[in-house]
Parts: C-alpha cells; sequence; structure tokens
C-alpha cells in the first residue's frame, strides 16, 4: 500500500483493516467491466460546502507543506517558486478546512479546481521545467511526486500513466494518505 513521508506506518493499515479476506472480496466485486473503467462514479464533493482559502491561508499551508516535500520535487522545480505556484494550485482547488496532505486519514478531501473533459478527474496546468507550455497534470500523480516516499513513489510509477485510482473510491478526493497502489 501507500506509505507517505509524512506517517511512520502504513496509512492504509487502519483503513482497509489490515488485509481481512471480506475486505478483498468486497474490492473484486466492485471492479468494473474493462469498457467502464474509465469513466468516473458520482463524487460525493459538494460545492455549496467548499471554502476557498484567504491568500494568508494559502500562504500559510505552502509553507507548511512545502516542509514535507520530497527532495525529488525540489530538485525537479528549477526553482522554489515553481513549487510553491503547484503547491498554491493545491491549496486554491481544495477547500480551507481539509488538508489533502496532512489531514485525518478516514476523511475525504475533495477537489473544487479544474477537471478533466472527459472523465472530470482533478487536474491543474503547469509549465515542467525545460518546457515552454502548459500542460494539464493530474491532481493524484503531482500529490505521489512530490510528497510520496521513495518506496511507494516506485510502486505507483509502475502503474499506467494515468490518474491513479483512489482507495475511497471518488476520482475527486485528493487526499494523498487515498491513493491507491491497485490498477
Amino acid at each position: 500500500m501507500f506509505q507517505c513521508r509524512i506517517c511512520t506506518e502504513n496509512p492504509f493499515s487502519a483503513m482497509m483493516g489490515g488485509g481481512d479476506k471480506s475486505d478483498k472480496s468486497k474490492n473484486k466485486s466492485k471492479r468494473a467491466p474493462e469498457k467502464d473503467r474509465h469513466r468516473v462514479s458520482a463524487s460525493k464533493r459538494d460545492f455549496k460546502a467548499y471554502q476557498a482559502r484567504s491568500d494568508e491561508e494559502v500562504a500559510a499551508v505552502i509553507k507548511e507543506w512545502a516542509k514535507y516535500a520530497h527532495p525529488r520535487a525540489k530538485e525537479f522545480f528549477t526553482s522554489p517558486d515553481q513549487l510553491d505556484e503547484v503547491l498554491t494550485q493545491l491549496a486554491r482547488g481544495t477547500d480551507k478546512n481539509d488538508d489533502p496532505i496532512l489531514g485525518p486519514d478516514d476523511k475525504c478531501v475533495y477537489w473544487y479546481g479544474d477537471v478533466t473533459k472527459d472523465d472530470s478527474q482533478a487536474a491543474i496546468k503547469m509549465v515542467k521545467p525545460g518546457e515552454q507550455s502548459e500542460s494539464v497534470t493530474y491532481v493524484n500523480r503531482v500529490l505521489a511526486f512530490v510528497f510520496a516516499t521513495d518506496d511507494s513513489f516506485e510502486r505507483l510509477m509502475q502503474l499506467p500513466k494515468e490518474p491513479f485510482k483512489m482507495s475511497c473510491g471518488d476520482q475527486l478526493c485528493v487526499h494523498l494518505a487515498h491513493i491507491s497502489l491497485s490498477v
């Protein structure tokens, strides 16, 4: 399972019940047929409940999150401002009362920013270092790149170049602890 740099233990162990057989059978029965796998199930996200962060709150949260950024992210972005820009988009796309990096593992953190047209996946636009044009990047892949441990990140990078599945089943949840290692 996924392990973040913040937690000393696997954050899914408590949620998944340590590999109980009944949990495994539930997961198999919920798997969609191949033709339906790219469809996103209805999200529990509630736009009426969304509360945007103020500029001060954004600055405070990115300062906190930056402490937990993996060295690979600090090396990838050619300046601290580039990492801050990505973290700013993450802060602005999530509710001020939720935290996709440090928040409680049992609570979904919904994305209120941009989504992809075809399959409504949480996405941000960014200019990658060394590139000239903006590209769309899935939020859960950015979160994994910036915050995941080396082991978890390596395992996630073996998955298809698609948005990662979320263990909660809601693809508009962007909680780091909900990123699943399954296909």
